[in-house]
């Protein structure tokens, strides 16, 4: 999640920690002990014109 969204980039280090805290007490709230996470992978390849 941090990474795939950019949280990481974008935030301070105490903001990205503050958002671990958060994200943590979300998924405590939500989600259950194991679960699967689907993954989506998009590339491009690109080519510099001459």
């Amino acid at each position: 999640m941090k990474a795939c969204r950019g949280v990481g980039a974008s935030l301070s280090p105490d903001e990205i920690r503050q958002w671990e805290k958060e994200h943590k007490k979300l998924l405590d709230e939500i989600a259950p002990e194991s679960f699967q996470i689907r993954h989506f992978v998009s590339m491009l390849e690109l080519k510099k014109r001459q």
